[in-house]
């Protein structure tokens, strides 16, 4: 059943994100065309471009939030809420497809982030008269770079640090809406009240647990061991804070859910 959840939740954001990615897609490129074309455009023009470029990163970063935010709140608590937990679809599977679409596509937008830049520069080459794209990619494929030792090790732990990262400030947003719903007025209101609560929440846990995170470093070993003892720290930490958010939402659907 969260498979099908997934196959309507996924491509209900792409329709409003993905046109935003074109328009984005093509100011970066305008930007890359606009910066080296001294000849032919001025100063202004790069100037605007560059504005341009940085609005639409902004308002689709911005997008992308809030949609997170109105797909969890409206369907699972707001207006859509008396259809959906009506359906034979478990607590349980409502909030995973909610929370595993949500990271998806904030993955999705820094990928298209790191694909503008490449653009940018992209259309910076094209009108460059020092050196062609082709030119360039040849180069960059023939740099030999020197490697640390454990490179592939440190990519796989800091890839699921920034996972259970992103994940865990996904669960913080739903529990801080959850239980902000829990009041019958101002509930945006209580959900901001209830997000700065989790926050301190977080904050005390991480002081009384410093004392245990000390012992668990050594900083005379090696860095790479250092860095996977932190990384694993860090991961489990996340991990585990996501679980109880997950269960605060669950609880509150199943126990206090108030649709009136």
């Amino acid at each position: 059943m969260l498979g099908k959840l997934l196959k309507y939740e996924i491509p209900a954001m792409g329709r409003k994100l993905v046109p935003l990615y074109a328009a984005w897609a093509a100011t970066a490129l305008f930007l890359g065309l606009a910066t080296q074309s001294s000849d032919s455009k001025t100063e202004f023009m790069v100037v605007i471009s560059a504005l341009l470029y940085t609005a639409v990163a902004t308002a689709i970063f911005v997008m992308t939030i809030i949609l997170i935010v109105q797909r969890y709140s409206n369907s699972l608590l707001g207006d859509e809420a008396y259809f959906n937990h009506v359906l034979p679809v478990s607590v349980t599977a409502h909030i995973g497809n909610k929370a595993i679409s949500a990271t998806l596509w904030i993955f999705v937008t820094v990928l298209v982030a790191i694909l503008t830049g490449i653009l940018i520069a992209i259309g910076a080459t094209i009108v460059s008269s020092d050196v062609g794209f082709i030119e360039l990619i040849r180069d960059l494929i023939s740099v030999q770079i020197d490697w640390p030792e454990h490179i592939g090790i440190y990519i796989i732990e800091v890839l699921l640090m920034v996972v259970a990262g992103v994940v865990k400030t996904i669960m913080q947003i739903y529990a801080a809406i959850t239980i902000g719903h829990q009041a019958q007025n101002r509930t945006t209101l209580a959900s901001i009240g209830a997000y700065i609560a989790i926050m301190v929440f977080e904050s005390t846990v991480g002081r009384m647990l410093l004392p245990l995170f000390d012992k668990l470093i050594t900083f005379d070993a090696d860095s790479f061991q250092n860095f996977s003892r932190i990384a694993i720290i860090a991961i489990i930490a996340a991990a585990a804070f996501s679980v109880i958010y997950f269960f605060i939402c669950k609880y509150l659907m199943e126990k206090r859910l108030n649709l009136n």
